[in-house]
């Protein structure tokens, strides 16, 4: 039994040999190598998907936005003007992309009254819009196009008169997108929104409708006016406040250009370069300007006996924004009268002066 023991024992350890112990070292690096490759091909994997799903969230095309900026209908209230009937609209098509460009293959518009198509026709050709821009689309519906009646007519002027004549415009487009050099297969794209026309509509532009910026002379003094040494020579400093007071648009301004006038002569003036302002937004100018002789030894003169009134000039051109529209220029022209008491401010206890609209 004790034989037969020391045999297997003899046998165990003669399989344990070195070439045993070399293939196990071979397979143990065969598995790691294995496992480190498959390690970097999951890594690959990973970083190529993290790469490719940046792209895609930075080139994901977004479909173009549409809004309504005018939709009228003329001679809505008189009762033979059906048969001259016509629709106007006026839609602007934002480009909301960074790098993606938007190729419109077609663009087709149509009116609804009651779920019934009263009118449907091409609003524009084929073209390209670049990233980030806005387009116009105007277009008419004439009486070729639109199918309205004597009956229909009045049904429209009735419920105008009760309050607005509710339709709904459908805009359908085929579209491309466009990356560089590459362009993506054909997409249609569905856009609708219900419109009123009438009282509602006049309340909303109403209540849309910008205000004007408002001008304010502050802080202004005549430095050194007591000063005899400043008899040939004299400085006038003042501070704008221009305000928007409109909480949905903001303002473009052009060069604003001030001038100061002592009874009929030009004493001083000064151009603020164009800028931009927000929402209910304030700007702030300090500035100032150079008096010379005569006109200075005369409002010199004026000043020192309380009887000094400067009239001040402002004239430029805005542009509104509301929402992504731009309006066309307006011209803007204001006036203030400026009292300056003996120290050189603005008297009659009066810290500003408002200008105003110089056409009233």
């Amino acid at each position: 039994m004790c034989g037969s023991n020391k045999q297997t024992s003899a046998h165990i350890k003669r399989q344990h040999t070195i070439p045993y112990y070399a293939q196990r070292v071979r397979d143990s690096c065969t598995t790691r190598v294995t496992k480190i490759l498959c390690a970097i091909f999951l890594c690959l994997i990973l970083v190529v998907g993290v790469v490719f799903f940046i792209l895609w969230l930075s080139l994901r095309p977004h479909r173009p936005r549409f809004y309504i900026v005018d939709f009228s209908i003329p001679g809505l209230n008189q009762h033979s003007e059906f048969e001259n009937a016509q629709i106007t609209l006026n839609v602007t098509a934002r480009n909301p992309n960074q790098h993606i460009g938007i190729y419109y293959i077609s663009m087709v518009g149509s009116i609804f009254y009651e779920d019934q198509n009263m009118a449907s026709s091409p609003l524009m050709d084929p073209f390209y819009q670049e990233p980030k821009t806005t387009t116009i689309v105007y277009h008419t519906f004439n009486v070729a196009t639109l199918t309205v009646n004597s009956r229909r007519w009045k049904e429209f002027m009735d419920n105008r008169q009760q309050g607005a004549v509710v339709f709904r415009i459908d805009i359908m487009a085929a579209i491309r997108f466009k990356v560089s050099t590459w362009g993506s297969q054909h997409h249609k794209m569905h856009a609708n929104c219900d419109v009123a026309v009438g009282i509602l509509v006049l309340c909303l532009w109403l209540a849309l409708r910008p205000g004007s910026p408002h001008f304010t002379i502050t802080n202004f003094s005549v430095p050194a006016v007591n000063d005899s040494n400043t008899s040939d020579h004299g400085i006038i400093q003042y501070q704008l406040d221009i305000k928007n007071p409109n909480k949905d648009s903001g303002i473009y301004y052009d060069d604003i250009l001030l001038i100061f006038y002592h009874g009929v002569n030009i004493v001083g003036n000064n151009t603020i370069p164009s800028f931009t302002k927000g929402k209910n937004r304030s700007h702030q100018v300090l500035n100032h300007f150079d008096v010379d002789n005569p006109f200075w030894a005369a409002l010199r003169s004026a000043i020192l006996n309380a009887t000094a009134e400067l009239r001040v000039d402002l004239s430029t051109k805005v542009r509104y924004k509301t929402w992504l529209i731009k309006s066309r220029h307006h011209g803007l022209h204001r006036e203030g009268h400026i009292p300056i008491g003996k120290d050189g401010k603005i008297s009659n206890n009066k810290k500003k002066v408002k200008l105003r609209d110089a056409s009233k």
